[in-house]
């Protein structure tokens, strides 16, 4: 995996959402530089670290698809539970011995890649409608 520099591609238009994409980014980067070094305690900790960032940055998301009844709210919402599944059995794998950091870093990148250039830039352009404004 090589390192993943955050730019104005990646960002989506909202301050919130932007700030945990940029935290994700940075936390795959200490998570890939772990695996690199081989370090075992500082790869579960950053896969712990980004396990929580996901959970929570999904419930922001969420909350603010609800509060402007956004239409595609449950299949953004269905994309979350989906990635959440996988990096919960990724995250087992890896404790099992049956998966490498460097893997579960690479699949989130692409997962993340995907999504925001996809479901969140949508998610986006419904907030800024609603609210009559960029962010």
């Amino acid at each position: 995996m090589v390192h993943l520099e955050w730019t104005a591609a990646l960002e989506v238009g909202h301050p919130e959402i932007d700030a945990d994409h940029r935290a994700m980014v940075s936390l795959l980067n200490r998570l890939h530089a772990a695996s690199s070094r081989s370090d075992q305690a500082a790869v579960r900790i950053e896969l712990a670290t980004l396990e929580a960032l996901t959970r929570d940055h999904f419930a922001r998301e969420e909350r603010l698809m609800l509060d402007i009844r956004y239409p595609f709210a449950a299949r953004h919402q269905k994309e979350h539970v989906h990635l959440f599944d996988e990096i919960g059995a990724q995250i087992d794998d890896f404790n099992e011995g049956l998966l490498g950091a460097a893997a579960i870093a690479q699949f989130i990148r692409r997962w993340l890649m995907d999504h925001v250039e996809t479901s969140d830039r949508q998610l986006c352009a419904a907030l800024a409608r609603c609210c009559q404004r960029s962010f």
